[in-house]
């Protein structure tokens, strides 16, 4: 200690002096609410901004005053002194600064938060309008359609023939019933067979579908346990379509009630286009006609599927009727100034009178020159036609005319011209010789005892052949070999 030259006076240094005049640290104890550090004169405003006054004071008793050798001892530690006390102070404003941000601060999370809920809840909002427009759009779009086709719920009838080959496999039917437009979805077939369990049998053949048949429905159309029974039907040239309905209906094909619904109001057009119908459609037919397709049910001999629909059925004798009366019959009828309905009304009155077909061309003629010199022939006067408005009113066919007096718009003795429909379904000879009448100068006929007739060119001839017939004298005109009828002789 003696090197340094240290002088310190009596009474006058304390630890705390001591400690820094001997260059140690200690650590600072806190101020007491009482004590105040002495601050050097013209020190710096520390802390809120406040002066410090530059008189020194006192010290309380214990404290000390430090002298060094060169006077100096005192500034120094004064110094020191203020600049503790107002980094102090400084802290203190520091604290409370920092509470006014952590106000402000909270006030702003606040704010924060709730817009961050009212942005959660239109996302909400948008996420649910567009989970329930997806699916709308899901079920309208690709759910419905799908069970449509599954179910048949609403789908419009048409009528499919197929063939099933051979060992077709599930994949091969799918694709045939795709094709043919009987489903929408093969893929969804698949499944929908698989789920089901189907063992993935299908018997071969020739298949008559509707459209309106549900996916269990088409394949259990193709097992060997409800394989359809095939079911030959011959149609005669000259049957009624009452007597046709009674044909399919006792061979276990549909019902009464659902062929003349077909028959009447079935829309063709389509699926199948008949350009005969459509015509029909188009030119207007009578209100008084029994059948819309009286006429167009070609006789035939067919062969059908024992669950064949009603649809199915007709659609067969429309199809052939297509092919018989062709083109070249249709622009023929034109040009001599009829249309096809009158010619198949003609057709069926030929096919009801002759008996025979060499005296198809004879009656043919009679009904052509009556209608070409109308004037003068006003009716037509056919026998068939009555019998046929009887036949359709009561169910059953007069084996003989007692009376032409009966009230009925098919009376060609009452009413002019042709009957509101044909009375028959005509075939393929009827139809061409009633295009292709003999050219004649007759305007009569009756028929005799042995099934021929006699025709006439006069009223006064048609009595003296009733007479004949009624005595059993009279000679068929073929007999007689004064007329031919052969179909070559359509001219």
């Amino acid at each position: 200690m003696s090197e340094k030259n240290i002088n310190i006076n009596d009474g006058a240094a304390n630890d705390e002096e001591l400690d820094f005049m001997l260059g140690r640290k200690r650590k600072q104890a806190p101020y007491s609410k009482e004590e105040k550090p002495t601050v050097m004169p013209g020190a710096a405003s520390l802390g809120g901004g406040k002066s410090v006054g530059a008189e020194k004071s006192n010290k309380t008793a214990g404290s000390t005053r430090l002298n060094s050798t060169g006077g100096q001892g005192d500034v120094s530690f004064s110094v020191i002194k203020s600049a503790d006390d107002a980094f102090i102070e400084a802290e203190d404003n520091s604290d409370t600064d920092t509470d006014d941000n952590k106000e402000g601060t909270i006030a702003g999370h606040g704010r924060d938060n709730a817009a961050s809920v009212m942005l959660g809840l239109l996302k909400g909002v948008v996420y649910i309008s567009v989970v329930v427009v997806a699916g709308v759009c899901l079920a309208l779009f690709v759910i419905i359609p799908i069970f449509n086709d599954i179910f048949a719920f609403d789908k419009k009838e048409a009528i499919k023939e197929i063939s099933i080959p051979e060992l077709a496999t599930l994949d091969d039917v799918a694709e045939i019933l795709y094709e043919n437009g009987l489903i929408s979805y093969s893929k969804i077939f698949k499944m929908y067979a698989g789920f089901i369990g189907d063992n993935g049998e299908y018997v071969a053949g020739d298949y008559t579908l509707s459209t309106t048949l549900s996916y269990r429905q088409l394949l259990t159309s193709f097992k060997p346990s409800k394989a359809a029974e095939i079911i030959s039907i011959t149609i005669p040239e000259g049957y009624t379509t009452d007597e046709i309905i009674d044909l399919f209906v006792e061979n276990g094909i549909g019902t009464k009630e659902g062929f003349v619904d077909v028959i009447n109001n079935y829309d063709w057009s389509e699926n199948y286009n008949y350009w005969f119908v459509n015509e029909l459609e188009e030119n207007g037919y009578s209100d008084d006609r029994y059948y819309r397709l009286d006429g167009y049910l070609y006789p035939d001999t067919y062969y059908f599927y024992s669950n064949s629909s009603e649809v199915a059925a007709i659609a067969k004798l429309l199809d052939n009727f297509s092919v018989k009366f062709m083109d070249t019959y249709r622009e023929y009828a034109k040009s001599i100034g009829f249309t096809t309905d009158e010619i198949v009304i003609i057709a069926s009155m030929i096919e009801s009178e002759a008996k025979y077909l060499a005296e198809f061309p004879l009656v043919s003629s009679v009904f052509h020159n009556r209608l070409r010199k109308s004037q003068f022939y006003p009716f037509l006067d056919s026998d068939a036609t009555i019998m046929y408005a009887i036949m359709h009113d009561t169910g059953e066919r007069p084996e003989k005319l007692t009376s032409t007096d009966y009230d009925s718009p098919y009376n060609t003795y009452t009413n002019i011209g042709l009957p509101p429909g044909p009375i028959s379904n005509p075939g393929y000879n009827a139809i061409t010789y009633a295009l292709y009448p003999r050219n004649t100068d007759y305007y009569y006929f009756v028929a005799n005892n042995d099934g021929y007739s006699v025709f006439s060119r006069t009223y006064a001839e048609h009595l003296a052949a009733i007479k004949a017939v009624t005595d059993g004298t009279a000679i068929s005109t073929l007999r007689q070999g004064t007329s031919g009828g052969g179909a070559e002789d359509y001219e």
